[in-house]
C-alpha cells in the first residue's frame, strides 16, 4: 500500500508552487519595465518633445548647466516612465496571483477597481498636463516680471516639476475610487461622509489651493472636477449599496 505524503511536505510542495507562479510574474514585470525604460530612453528626443509641449507660446528656452545633465534627465525620465507603463502589467499579475484565494464577489470588486485606478491616473495625469502645468508656468513668468531677474529655466528642474505634477494630479484622482472601497467596506457609513459634505467640500477646495498656483482659476479647475468626482463616488455607493440591500 502506498503511504499518502505527510501533511507538512504537502503545505510545502504548495508554498514552493505559488512561490514559483510570484517569481515568474515579478520577472515578467521586470522585464516590461527594463524594455519600457530602454525604450523610453532609445526615443528621448520624442520625450522631451512631450515634456516642452506646456511651454508652446510662453517664449522660454530650457538649458542645462551641467554637462551630464541632460543625459541623467533622459534616464530619469526613461526610468519613471517605465515605472508608468509598467503600473497596469503589476496591476494585473497581482490580480491574477490571488484570484484563486479570492471569493467570486472580492475578485469582481478588486478586478474593477484595478481596471479603474489606471483610468482615473491617466485622467489626473492628462488635466494636468493639459490644464494646470500651462497654467503654472505662466503664473510663474508673469510673477518673475517687473524686475531686471530674468528667467533661466534648468532643463533637469522643469522636467522634474512637471513629471511632479503629473504624479501628484494622477495621485490625487484616486481619491473617490479609496472613498468608494471605504464606503463599500463599511468602514465609513454614507450617512457620515454626507453628514460631512461641508468639510470635504472645504478640504477639496483647501487641496486644489496647495495644488496649484496661488489663483482663482487654476484652483477651480482642479477643485470643481474634484468635487463632480467626490458627488459621482456617493451617487455610485448608493447605487451599489442598495443593490446589495435589495439582493440581500
Amino acid at each position: 500500500m502506498e503511504r499518502m505524503g505527510s501533511p507538512d511536505r504537502e503545505n510545502s510542495e504548495s508554498w514552493a508552487d505559488h512561490l514559483e507562479v510570484l517569481r515568474g510574474k515579478i520577472i515578467s514585470v521586470l522585464a516590461f519595465f527594463c524594455i519600457s525604460a530602454v525604450l523610453l530612453f532609445s526615443f528621448a528626443e520624442v520625450t522631451a518633445a512631450f515634456l516642452l509641449a506646456p511651454l508652446e507660446g510662453l517664449g522660454v528656452s530650457l538649458y542645462y548647466f551641467r554637462p551630464y545633465e541632460k543625459l541623467l534627465t533622459y534616464m530619469r525620465l526613461a526610468f519613471w516612465g517605465g515605472m508608468v507603463l509598467t503600473a497596469p502589467l503589476a496591476l494585473v499579475q497581482g490580480w491574477l496571483f490571488i484570484r484563486p484565494a479570492l471569493r467570486r464577489n472580492e475578485a469582481k470588486y478588486l478586478l474593477i477597481g484595478g481596471g479603474i485606478v489606471p483610468v482615473l491616473f491617466a485622467a489626473g495625469a492628462a488635466f494636468a498636463y493639459r490644464v494646470i502645468a500651462p497654467l503654472a508656468l505662466r503664473f510663474f513668468l508673469a510673477f518673475g516680471e517687473g524686475d531686471s531677474i530674468l528667467p533661466l529655466w534648468g532643463f533637469g528642474e522643469y522636467a522634474s516639476f512637471l513629471f511632479s505634477l503629473l504624479l501628484a494630479s494622477g495621485l490625487v484622482f484616486q481619491a473617490p475610487l479609496l472613498l468608494l472601497a471605504l464606503l463599500l467596506s463599511g468602514a465609513v457609513s454614507l450617512r457620515t461622509i454626507t453628514r460631512l459634505r461641508p468639510w470635504i467640500i472645504l478640504f477639496i477646495g483647501l487641496a486644489a489651493a496647495l495644488l496649484t498656483p496661488p489663483d482663482v482659476v487654476s484652483q477651480i479647475l482642479l477643485g470643481v472636477p474634484l468635487y463632480l468626482l467626490f458627488e459621482l463616488t456617493l451617487a455610485v455607493a448608493r447605487i451599489v449599496m442598495g443593490r446589495r440591500d435589495d439582493s440581500g
